[in-house]
């Protein structure tokens, strides 16, 4: 009879749960589909109870597999930011509203203008985006009608589903930071929700606590339906990020990863953040220790692979994503360094770091009469790693020590080489790829008494390192002033378009 302990990660366009032994070892797991709802321009939804009934049948489907095991413990991560809003009974107030919404882009870019948001940047070292909590209230408040009236509690994916796991309402630290803690207090600050005319929000959010302290036990109702222990130990809801981040085993300032998945992200631990009115990115609260991590995400990153090669179904398609990996790597690795000139700007949902840019649209730069199908596929794939380059380039330098690398873009070896020629230094890829789902399980086990969560989340991991090329870094280097001078121009050139109307049909 083995003892496990549960992860649940409650993702934008999946939903996983898995159980491991204490060594790390995954015995089960179970997924499921999440629908974003795009029900008006620049809008992104999600169905609240949808979610949770998707959460709780990945929960059944690991009891079913693990029927006779001891289940010790559950841990929640999930998507960060977003509204997502409750009334005084625990129903619902509509749907959620994502983090990858941009509805509020007009009114936020008045705000920056304004310097109405300069308190939120010197408080909590984050740049506003269109998603957060702060912009989607406002729009909210601006609709009318009385759905504001009704709205009881707002907080995160992970703090929803941690409710309906327990009835008990918390956020962590991690989700509470963003937009309106004060790094230096560790509290929301006044200031910050009235810069920003977000008073009435403040009373119906909950103090942060530590991801590893205990939310409450599964409800009666909970148990039955999934299969598992009444009162089974659950933690504070955290951000997916951070879950991820306590997976890798980091909680000390000086230490990086990225994630190439959908999106791209920069991760830096540090115990400073940017103090400025307009930050690089944004900033949060280490899910356990006092480390806060730097987020600078690129608002594309694999996605623009799968654009590319979807726009290619006859040459570059496949039954699996492995198959079309290795259709477009044979073309890249036919091309030098630098796409033979083309630059390609990964900005096909806008950008969010290292600038914040709703309106911003991709493209790529460069383009002859000679240029080939591989170019362009070189150019995709550079585009996105020189991303997290500006964002590194933009924050505090190149990194000094090799970084771990992780989410769907990590499988591709092409890829990581050339993450690796651009910035300079060695990129460390595990063979796991479950570091969100494990951080959530270990956190789950430290708030049931098992343990710290860092150490908890040792276990042995098979990894690869791919060692930057000294010649190819040298060459991107000037690829890299290439791309940066082109998004800078692009960012002027985006505000003049912006004045041009399309053409009715």
């Amino acid at each position: 009879m083995n003892e496990i302990r549960i992860g649940l990660d409650v993702g934008t366009t999946a939903i996983k749960a898995a159980a491991y032994r204490a060594d790390g070892t995954c015995v089960a797991r179970a997924e499921r589909g999440n629908k974003v709802l795009r029900t008006g321009p620049g809008q992104a939804e999600q169905d609240m109870e949808q979610v949770w009934q998707g959460a709780l049948a990945c929960l059944a489907d690991i009891a079913k597999s693990c029927a006779g095991d001891v289940v010790q413990s559950l841990g929640v991560c999930g998507q960060g930011d977003g509204l997502w809003a409750m009334d005084a009974q625990g129903r619902p107030v509509g749907n959620a509203m994502l983090w990858s919404d941009t509805r509020a882009a007009a009114d936020l870019d008045g705000l920056v203008e304004a310097g109405a948001t300069d308190a939120i940047g010197i408080g909590s070292g984050t740049a506003l985006w269109p998603g957060t909590s702060a912009m989607l209230w406002r729009w909210l408040n601006a609709q009318g009608g009385d759905a504001v009236a009704r709205i009881a509690t707002v907080f995160t994916c992970a703090d929803w589903i941690g409710y309906r796991l327990t009835g008990q309402v918390a956020t962590d630290m991690s989700n509470g930071s963003i937009p309106f803690i004060d790094l230096d207090a560790r509290a929301y600050n006044d200031d910050q929700f009235s810069s920003v005319g977000c008073e009435g929000l403040k009373t119906r959010l909950a103090t942060p606590r530590r991801a590893s302290e205990t939310l409450g036990g599964l409800t009666a109702e909970v148990a039955r339906g999934a299969g598992l222990p009444e009162g089974l130990p659950v933690s504070v809801g955290t951000l997916d990020l951070a879950a991820m981040i306590v997976g890798m085993g980091l909680d000390q300032p000086g230490q990086t990863m990225l994630i190439m998945g959908t999106t791209a992200v920069v991760n830096i631990l540090t115990d400073t953040s940017d103090r400025v009115p307009v930050p690089v990115g944004a900033s949060a609260l280490h899910a356990t220790s006092d480390a806060i991590i730097r987020i600078l995400a690129p608002s594309t990153g694999a996605a623009a692979f799968d654009w590319f090669t979807q726009l290619h179904p006859k040459s570059l398609g496949g039954d699996t994503p492995a198959e079309v990996a290795a259709k477009l790597n044979a073309l890249v690795e036919t091309v030098p360094v630098g796409a033979n000139g083309v630059t390609f700007l990964p900005y096909l949902n806008g950008e969010r770091a290292p600038f914040v840019a709703a309106d911003i649209t991709a493209g790529f730069h460069g383009m002859r009469s000679d240029t080939t199908k591989a170019d362009l596929g070189r150019a995709v794939m550079e585009g996105t790693a020189m991303s997290l380059r500006h964002c590194f380039e933009s924050h505090s330098g190149l990194p000094s020590e090799p970084v771990q690398l992780t989410g769907g873009g990590s499988r591709n070896t092409v890829w990581c080489q050339i993450i690796a020629d651009i910035i300079g230094q060695d990129v460390v890829v595990s063979a796991q790829s479950d570091q969100g789902l494990w951080g959530a399980a270990c956190l789950g086990a430290a708030a049931a008494g098992l343990g710290a969560a860092i150490e908890l989340a040792c276990r042995e991991e098979a990894t690869t390192t791919y060692t930057a090329d000294p010649a190819n870094h040298a060459a991107y280097c000037d690829v890299y002033r290439r791309y940066e001078t082109i998004s800078t121009a692009m960012r002027r050139l985006q505000k003049e378009l912006n004045s041009v109307k399309d053409p009715t049909p």
